[in-house]
């Protein structure tokens, strides 16, 4: 990393964490068959954008902004035909090594377009928008009182809702530079013209002016969640506590920053590096032995659409991209689902991609492999579970 970049990344902050590490009591060291880390991304992650078909010959046409860098040069990803964008390069090395595998067309059945409704359904897992319990609060009562449930969040997420006993909570927050434009700010702006701290200085004023920009579109749709600023500094804690407490078997976490209306390659551009960094400070962190046996399922509410706006951004959509990772991946280094190409005829109201993948049948895998659970409990937790990924 550059002085430029080290002077830059001090400036904006790396995300503190306000938390103290929680003392779980440990009346039993036992532990179940593996660990589950559900994060969710609100705000809708085009999924196009990180992971793109690029031997499909409509791309470029219908994206000719978007998929210009990735077309360029997008890390292949095996045998797919998809690239993974630049800014993913985390994620294509966990991919390679066989510690990541993708569905690009998962999802729910829900087409309203709403980011409410959409996570409403997603969280509850029973196929409805209503309900008492979360998906999550469910499988939690499936271990009998056995291992505990946390979620990485300030308030309780709808698929922690009705946890019997309550999940632990520990709140994952992060911090960036806020500076005012005033006297004394141009003043410090002086002293530091022509000299690489004032890049630095300029370079930080604008990246905060855009995740300002950014944070107030996305601010409802991300319903509270932190935001991908700091992920990886946030990770290490997160990886720390899990180690260290065996009876921590299902976590959940969710970031905000993915509603990509307008100047999608900035914004994801800066996203998605932290998402995939964060994934490997999670991995450092947990240590070889405990990453071989965790398993992370990333999702969405939505995908957005397969054409770009004329703003350089796309819109909500229907099908899109779910991340698997972990160290003992059964299905490591290839493609979940199938995917039918571009042509109109192959998408969701002409516009979208569909869904072939249901998002219950992604989380009764990752139960199965890592809680031990048969399928009469998967059945319970995720009602009309379609079949397992």
């Amino acid at each position: 990393m550059s002085d430029l970049n080290r002077q830059r990344r001090r400036l904006l902050g790396a995300g503190l964490l306000s938390a103290a590490l929680p003392a779980f009591a440990l009346e039993r060291p036992e532990r179940p068959d593996g660990r589950f880390i559900f994060l969710f991304l609100r705000g809708g992650l085009d999924g196009l954008f990180a992971f793109a078909p690029a031997a499909d010959p409509r791309l470029a046409s219908l994206r000719p902004g978007l998929a210009k860098t990735v077309l360029s040069d997008g890390q292949p990803l095996g045998s797919t035909g998809f690239a993974a964008h630049p800014s993913c390069r985390a994620l294509s090395d966990l991919f390679a090594r066989r510690e990541l595998a993708f569905a690009p067309c998962a999802g729910t059945p829900d087409k309203s377009r709403s980011h409410f409704q959409a996570q409403d359904l997603f969280e509850l897992g029973n196929g409805d928008t209503r309900g008492q319990q979360g998906w999550l609060a469910r499988a939690g009562e499936a271990w009998q009182g056995r291992f505990r449930l946390i979620g990485f969040t300030a308030n309780p997420p709808l698929a922690l809702q009705g946890a019997t006993p309550p999940a632990d909570l520990m709140p994952l927050a992060g911090s960036s530079l806020q500076v005012r434009q005033n006297r004394s700010l141009d003043a410090i702006m002086a002293m530091h013209a022509q000299q690489a701290s004032g890049r630095a200085l300029d370079q930080a004023m604008q990246t905060q002016a855009e995740l300002d920009a950014i944070q107030g579109m996305d601010a409802r749709a991300a319903r509270g969640a932190a935001g991908i600023n700091g992920f990886a500094r946030s990770a290490e804690t997160m990886a720390r506590v899990l180690r260290d407490n065996p009876r921590l078997a299902m976590a959940f976490l969710d970031l905000g920053g993915f509603d990509t209306h307008a100047n999608q390659e900035n914004s994801l551009g800066r996203s998605l590096p932290q998402l995939g960094e964060g994934l490997l400070a999670l991995k450092t962190g947990l240590g070889e032995a405990e990453w071989r046996r965790t398993q992370v399922l990333i999702c969405t509410e939505f995908g957005r659409t397969v054409r770009e706006n004329g703003t350089q951004g796309t819109d909500h959509g229907h099908g899109s991209l779910a991340l698997l990772a972990g160290g003992a991946l059964r299905q490591g280094g290839r493609m979940l689902g199938d995917f039918a190409g571009l042509a109109d005829s192959a998408l969701n109201e002409g516009r979208d991609l569909p869904v072939r993948v249901d998002w219950r049948s992604l989380i009764g895998r990752v139960l199965q492999d890592t809680q031990g659970f048969p399928l009469a409990t998967l059945q319970r937790i995720l009602p009309g579970l379609p079949g397992l990924a």
